[in-house]
């Protein structure tokens, strides 16, 4: 998972938004409007590079990233919250909310709606708390793990 987290980080180094502390203690990584459905070619150096990541796993997170894609609302007039993770030794001390509001001030200066989606259920009430509306409950597969896709409106000015 580390060399997964370290392609990610630097993909949206590229292609997105990248919002945290200077320490790491919590990123944000955000797909702004042009590429909320942009993914990476899988060319066959692509392909060998997510084997040897992820193993015989590939396939289960294809799939994951294949059904995010199908639930997120359409378009790219939108600000797609791709991840948020915090430090687990500064877990609950409202970082994750302060990266999280920063990506959602640049959705709020480009007047476009943000959305994600969370396989933490813990973590839709604290979505809802900032103003995301549950759109979509879905399981990856019979078996997976359930997702919930959220959006945030455009808040009126």
């Amino acid at each position: 998972m580390p060399q997964l987290i370290r392609w990610m980080f630097h993909d949206h180094l590229r292609h997105g938004m990248v919002l945290g502390t200077a320490g790491c203690e919590v990123v944000t990584l955000w797909r702004p409007p042009g590429s909320v459905h942009e993914h990476a070619s899988l060319t066959p150096p692509a392909l060998v590079r997510f084997i040897a990541m992820l193993g015989t796993a590939v396939l289960r997170a294809e799939r994951a990233d294949r059904m995010i894609g199908k639930h997120l609302p359409k378009g790219e007039r939108q600000f797609y919250l791709r991840m948020a993770g915090v430090r687990p030794d500064r877990q609950g001390q409202g970082l994750g909310g302060l990266a999280i509001r920063a990506g959602l001030a640049e959705a709020d200066a480009a007047g476009l709606p943000a959305v994600l989606e969370t396989a933490t259920e813990s973590n839709v009430g604290l979505y809802r708390s900032m103003g995301f509306e549950l759109i979509d409950t879905w399981p990856v597969a019979r078996k997976g793990p359930t997702f919930w896709t959220m959006a945030r409106p455009v808040p009126f000015r």
